[in-house]
């Protein structure tokens, strides 16, 4: 599919990714692109759940270039409103439930269109061990980063945020967004997604803090606000505390295997149950080698640490001691 108006967010894309530092500006013109509108409906249309009826009773078999005609004109004189999603309780695994809002289909197409341009600027800056909601990577992705990685790791702090996609503060994601774009329309229709509030038993109910969860920007908010904690790990953690080039080798290790040395030289020169003797000594002092550390458990002058993040559920996996892992845990308390 070739759209014109694609090679502006390429442009996006591609400023993102070669300048770290690079601030984003004139972005809300592009929501009066019809082109962007036909691939954010062509995108979302084929997803089963988009067939649900939104709040406004519609769903997306219904969408035309007239209404992206309509769309355009109330984003030119910025009376466009999100009209706030029909609010459902989802079951979970464990029992529970949790909440999913279904947006009418003229807001996912405005959101989609939203995701794709905040997409081009923050994709190429996410860090490569945040798999959660972003192209080619998820679930599988970061098992097999773990399984292929970790393998040093003796202690593992883990995380889940509680509520993170219903209490993130609206002020301080504005503030993040800030950094990297300076397009005051465009933030202010984000806020407008933000605060489009849902309808619960036929009631309206308004948004005054969170990413509601169904709505199509909210997982790339929410990616936007946990970069700041991946920034943090890298920084304040991995950066702050890794050290060495390889651990000291444990002596009982290095004495167990001397002592294997020893046992094989001559094998072959003996015979009868003194061979045997021997044969039944070297497998003793095989298996005691295989319950020893090849490396000193407690060399604090070597000390690697692995992090990884689906989402608002992260790890950070520690190949040193029980007292630094303790250190870290806190620090990433504080800083959430």
């Amino acid at each position: 599919m070739s759209y014109k108006d694609l090679t502006r967010i390429e442009e996006i894309r591609k400023l993102n990714a070669s300048r770290s530092n690079w601030v984003n500006e004139d972005l809300y013109r592009l929501m009066y692109k019809r082109d962007l509108y036909i691939v954010a409906y062509e995108r979302i249309k084929s997803n089963a759940g988009n067939m649900t009826k939104g709040s406004d009773g519609t769903t997306i078999d219904g969408f035309s270039l007239e209404a992206i005609d309509r769309l355009i004109k109330s984003m030119r004189d910025e009376t466009f409103k999100f009209k706030g999603a029909r609010r459902v309780e989802i079951p979970k695994a464990n029992g529970k439930t949790r909440p999913l809002g279904i947006a009418p289909p003229r807001d996912k197409v405005v959101q989609e269109v939203m995701r794709m341009i905040l997409e081009a600027i923050y994709e190429p800056t996410f860090h490569d061990l945040s798999h959660g909601f972003r192209p080619d990577r998820g679930c599988h992705t970061a098992l097999k980063e773990v399984r292929n990685g970790w393998s040093g790791v003796n202690w593992i702090i883990e995380g889940d945020i509680k509520g993170f996609f219903d209490d993130i503060d609206h002020s301080i994601l504005i503030k993040l967004l800030r950094k990297r774009i300076e397009d005051e329309r465009f933030l202010n229709l984000i806020q407008k997604a933000l605060k489009a509030g849902y309808f619960e038993f036929g009631t309206f109910k308004d948004t005054l803090a969170g990413t509601p969860q169904g709505s199509i920007v909210s997982p790339i908010l929410a990616n936007i606000c946990l970069h700041e904690f991946d920034e943090f790990v890298e920084d304040q953690i991995i950066e702050a505390y890794q050290k060495g080039k390889s651990k000291k080798r444990n002596p009982e290790s290095r004495r167990q295997s001397a002592t294997l040395e020893r046992l094989r030289k001559g094998l072959d020169n003996l015979e009868g149950e003194e061979r045997a003797r021997r044969i039944k000594d070297i497998r003793l002092t095989k298996k005691r080698l295989l319950d020893i550390p090849s490396s000193h458990p407690s060399d604090d002058s070597f000390v690697r640490i692995k992090y990884i993040r689906y989402a608002d559920d992260w790890m950070i996996g520690v190949n040193g001691s029980h007292e630094l892992a303790h250190t870290i845990r806190e620090k990433a308390k504080e800083f959430l």
